[in-house]
């Protein structure tokens, strides 16, 4: 409809009538309920006034309210405009006659007829209760009959109105989904190969099933390899090995009538018609009701991901489309490099059309060596994606540089123009290093760390041990993880001094660095001379490392405590909210300081620094991060562990005496898994959402410190950190 021809349409006003019963609008009529319950009142008053005309080709129905034609004002509010045979309407809003906007909005949607609307519904259920919207019968059966309505006056106008909006949503919905099923059409049947390859190769669990028939079997049923293969004095729940060359578990078949082996995926590519198409599959196993050697399945698909040969990549994920329909549905938040919804995890993939499709579409993929070498560090569809956008990865998988391939793909270092000259086409050049340090490269099976060694020895034109560029490698300390250190950094010597320490210490290369740098943070601050030789690179670093712990701690724990709360005002008041997150399971428990006593009194115990380093307050005072105490459930009160944890439940570090991380730490790693899910139900909106900032946040720093390759100060890191030494110690909690 135009607005232009509504325009000049005549207009209706409020009659004699309506003005009358506008100023006559508060009357009431009491009457006695015939059930003996107490009076009940009969409001004769009205919400809503309306006229309704038709003009031609168009219905006109106008919404007045009493108040406003009490205050002198005779011009509709709304004036809804019906083209029955255009299936359109529109609701022009005035104020004292003059135009406001319009809407498209339906009937119990428009501004104040919204707050009556509700109360009329419920009014029809009470027949003893009078309507609140006047309308001339003539003007309801004008409704009816011009909308060719079951219902008359607005009931029948709500009723056509919604049958429009049904039909535009239809409509819609359909011109949405036509380019969704043309790309669904390109999908072939699945090879029929597969679903028992998915049994044999996909499953997590494999299970040899035997009978004993009056003597020990020395014959099974393997689930993988799915024949009788032989066994030797197998037992019920028993782990083993089948001969070939799978791990199983032994299951007696008489005690198997729930066993199931739960849900596995598995990926097969295909080729369509302008690309190739990755599919991904669910499939689950159950024994019951059945033979072992015929064990029931069901197979579905969920997500397909389309890669065209001109660029495009669309992933389609099988769902419930607007609560109507099950089917594949367009995933539009997804991006190389993985979207919100896009599942990164890896899963095993079918090779047994590989043959076939690298005569053709895939001829130059390098996907089927990375396999070989190494477990791939992204997605299938995602691997091909990058690997046709940048010709980097291609390059490197054919060179034998699988590592670097992969922490390339893992960090997404392709895309970094700091990292990668991209406008390159010899692999040297690309990696902004000479076909010596290449061939050196190489010879080491460098990763990513190694390689920025390299860039950087050619930078400042020097020719270091391919060892100190190996070892440093290999513990992910690049040239600005040593910033810390005062300069000139001569790194040849500070490498001779970390394997020393590394000797003496009996930790590995990391945590020497580790150690090292809490250590000078902790002599700044107990004013030591950290320029002279002998204070920065000390005989004995962990025996440093403890004294100068000493050190800081001299004095009275509570005067601490005391100037602590001065300097740090509002920790003592984040650190009250933390109880709520204590969490135990009758192995372990976590407990939260009441106070910073508490966290000083933690620090001497185990003899480290979170109670002498300012940035652990500053942190907890921005709420950050908070501390926690991983106790021994039975003995909660003596320190064990203290947990840095983020305001969105990871965990950042975890520490014992001497600032070390012991291997007895690893039993507890599955409780602290349990309760960061547990941390992450019990958050609040805002704690959630100050833990999503904080992740955010965590992710560009590390961007920015891969793509600058450069040293970073950062006070409440306590000391100049990069990417890969945050990361280090990085516990994510699962959501």
């Amino acid at each position: 409809m135009r607005k232009e021809t509504l325009r000049k349409l005549k207009r209706i006003n409020a009659t004699l009538l309506m003005v009358e019963m506008a100023k006559n609008n508060q009357k009431q009529m009491v009457y006695k309920n015939t059930e003996g319950w107490s009076d009940k009142v009969k409001n004769t008053e009205f919400d809503i006034l309306v006229r309704t005309q038709t003009r031609g080709a168009y219905l006109m129905v106008c919404l007045f309210f009493p108040e406003k034609i009490k205050a002198g004002e005779v011009t509709p509010t709304y004036e809804i405009y019906c083209n029955k045979e255009g299936n359109e309407y529109i609701t022009r809003h005035l104020e004292k006659g003059e135009e406001i906007s319009w809407r498209k909005a339906m009937l119990d949607n428009l501004d104040t007829v919204s707050d009556y609307w509700p109360g009329y519904w419920s009014r029809r259920s009470y027949p003893g209760i009078e309507k609140r919207i006047w309308q001339s019968w003539e003007g309801k059966k004008t409704i009816q009959q011009f909308l060719g309505t079951k219902e008359a006056g607005l009931d029948g106008l709500l009723e056509w109105q919604r049958e429009v909006r049904a039909k535009d949503i239809a409509e819609k919905e359909k011109r949405e989904k036509a380019p969704w099923d043309a790309d669904m059409s390109l999908v072939p049947k699945i090879m029929p190969s597969f679903d028992t390859w998915m049994k044999k190769n996909a499953a997590d669990k494999y299970y040899i099933i035997y009978e004993y028939r009056g003597k020990t079997p020395d014959i099974g049923w393997c689930s993988g390899c799915r024949k009788l293969v032989p066994v030797e004095k197998p037992r019920h729940n028993k782990k083993g090995k089948c001969i070939c060359g799978r791990d199983i578990t032994f299951k007696a078949a008489g005690r198997i009538k729930t066993l199931s082996t739960g849900w596995y995926s598995g990926q097969c590519i295909q080729k369509i018609n302008g690309g190739i198409v990755v599919r991904t599959f669910e499939q689950y196993q159950w024994y019951r009701d059945t033979e072992y050697t015929k064990p029931k399945s069901v197979m579905r698909e969920w997500e397909r991901v389309l890669i065209f040969d001109n660029g495009a990549v669309k992933r389609y994920y099988y769902g419930l489309y607007k609560n109507k329909e099950h089917r594949y549905i367009l995933d539009r938040n997804y991006r190389v490099g993985g979207g919100p919804y896009f599942c990164r995890k890896t899963t095993k993939l079918y090779t047994g059309n590989f043959k076939s499709l690298k005569k053709t579409v895939m001829k130059n993929s390098t996907i089927d060596l990375m396999m070989k070498r190494w477990t791939l560090p992204i997605n299938v569809a995602e691997y091909l994606t990058v690997e046709k956008q940048y010709p980097i990865i291609e390059k490197l998988v054919k060179a034998g540089l699988f590592f670097l391939a992969h922490d390339m793909l893992g960090k997404q270092t392709y895309k970094d123009g700091g990292t990668i000259a991209g406008n390159e086409t010899e692999l040297a050049k690309m990696l902004k290093i000479d076909n010596a340090r290449l061939k050196r490269l190489r010879a080491m099976c460098g990763g990513l760390v190694h390689l920025k060694w390299f860039q950087y020895e050619k930078m400042v034109d020097r020719i270091w041990p391919d060892d100190m560029i190996r070892d440093f490698g290999d513990a992910k300390i690049n040239t600005g993880t040593l910033g810390f250190l005062p300069p000139p950094l001569k790194y040849v010597k500070i490498w001779n001094y970390m394997i020393r320490q590394r000797e003496i210490s009996g930790d590995k290369l990391y945590q020497v660095l580790v150690t090292w740098r809490d250590y000078l943070n902790m002599a700044e601050t107990a004013k030591m001379d950290t320029q002279n030789e002998r204070i920065w690179k000390p005989r004995n670093l962990k025996e440093a490392h403890n004294q100068v712990t000493l050190i800081l701690q001299r004095g009275e724990m509570e005067k601490e405590a005391e100037k602590l709360e001065k300097k740090w005002p509002k920790v003592n008041e984040n650190l009250k909210k933390l109880k709520k997150f204590e969490y135990t399971d009758g192995k372990f428990a976590i407990l939260a300081p009441e106070g910073i006593l508490d966290i000083v009194k933690e620090g001497r115990i185990l003899q480290h620094c979170v109670h002498t380093c300012d940035f652990y307050f500053d942190r907890i005072q921005r709420d950050e991060t908070y501390l926690f105490f991983l106790r021994r459930a039975g003995t909660e009160d003596v320190p064990w562990y203290t947990l840095e944890v983020e305001a969105g439940g990871n965990i950042r570090q975890k520490r014992t005496t001497g600032d070390n991380q012991n291997k007895d730490f690893e039993e507890a790693v599955p409780f602290l898994k349990k309760w960061q899910k547990e941390f992450v139900r019990r958050m609040t909106k805002e704690e959630k959402a100050a833990g999503q900032r904080a992740d955010q946040a965590r992710i560009r720093e590390y961007e920015k410190l891969r793509r600058d390759g450069n040293k970073v100060w950062h006070g409440k890191l306590a000391g100049q950190l990069l990417a890969d030494v945050l990361e280090a110690d990085f516990m994510a909690a699962a959501t």
